[in-house]
């Protein structure tokens, strides 16, 4: 399947490099309907569903413990769902916060069939104005809800206590690289996919990276958690964040997988021990390697 797109998008470069980068940009936003998997079904069974309205479709948001606790906004990545989140949700609501999660668009039950780093933040910033947060609340992100969470965050009103990013991208002109070699796209139609793109989010691409974020977020903390060998976001994107944003933490591990450190319970009691103050000193002595 993958040498066909590759064929299809070289031949149709050559001869319509335009069509080809319309066509290319719709791909690039198109989501991979996935089931839910066995061990993410108890976080849909045990969590009480609520809905934010939005103009494409209602959104679906998921939340556990009890709302007079400390917020917590779990945000999922790309391919995925709320669900992926269950083994940190759970842990957290047992240290009493109040959890909230939702699903992306194009994601979990959603009839959409694309999502874009636009429409991300739409429903990011819905979810929480919904919410509404009387203090500063805490985000755990994974993946690409690392850059949906940066990008939302940005010059936003809202305040954040911690942010946790469980692997992150950085250089959104890299990514479309990437996928621009992925797909065999030429030069020419790479420059109409790259100019949709801006003509969205209404900034250039090449100066969209998390990585230059930090400034424009109202945050206290930031802890980042890589795998060195991961094979889905290269390791060097924590580390350029974390070396750019101030008060940030780069945890560093190996073998944890980019969705099994999801489950990992060395990884899930790192984030805890993030969020409660009190166990830093505890958090620390077990890392060991902390870059900064």
């Amino acid at each position: 399947m993958i040498k066909l797109i590759q064929l299809y998008f070289r031949f149709l470069s050559y001869l319509a490099p335009a069509l080809a980068g319309r066509q290319a940009f719709f791909l690039f936003q198109k989501t991979r309907k996935k089931t839910i998997r066995k061990n993410e079904k108890p976080f849909y069974n045990l969590s009480r569903h609520f809905t934010v309205r939005h103009h494409l479709e209602n959104i679906d948001c998921y939340e556990l413990g009890d709302p007079a606790g400390k917020l917590v906004l779990l945000v999922h990545g790309w391919d995925s769902n709320a669900g992926s989140m269950a083994s940190i949700a759970f842990e957290l609501v047992q240290r009493g916060y109040y959890v909230v999660a939702f699903n992306l668009p194009a994601h979990g039950f959603s009839s959409l069939k694309r999502a874009n780093l636009k429409i991300c933040r739409e429903y990011f910033l819905a979810v929480v104005e919904k919410i509404y947060p009387h203090q500063p609340f805490s985000v755990i992100a994974h993946s690409f809800g690392s850059a949906v969470s940066a990008f939302s965050l940005a010059d936003s009103r809202f305040k954040v206590d911690k942010l946790v990013f469980l692997t992150n991208p950085n250089k959104l002109s890299q990514v479309f690289q990437e996928f621009k070699g992925f797909i065999k796209l030429s030069d020419k139609a790479y420059k109409t996919t790259v100019g949709m793109a801006e003509d969205l989010i209404q900034r250039p691409v090449a100066d969209m990276s998390i990585e230059d974020m930090g400034g424009q977020i109202d945050y206290h903390k930031l802890l980042l958690i890589h795998d060195k060998m991961d094979k889905v976001l290269k390791y060097e994107n924590s580390i350029a964040v974390a070396n750019k944003w101030p008060n940030a933490t780069l945890l560093s591990l190996e073998k944890i997988g980019h969705y099994k450190m999801l489950w990992n319970e060395f990884v899930v009691s790192s984030i805890v021990d993030f969020l409660e103050p009190a166990k830093n000193i505890k958090l620390y002595s077990k890392i060991g390697k902390l870059a900064s």
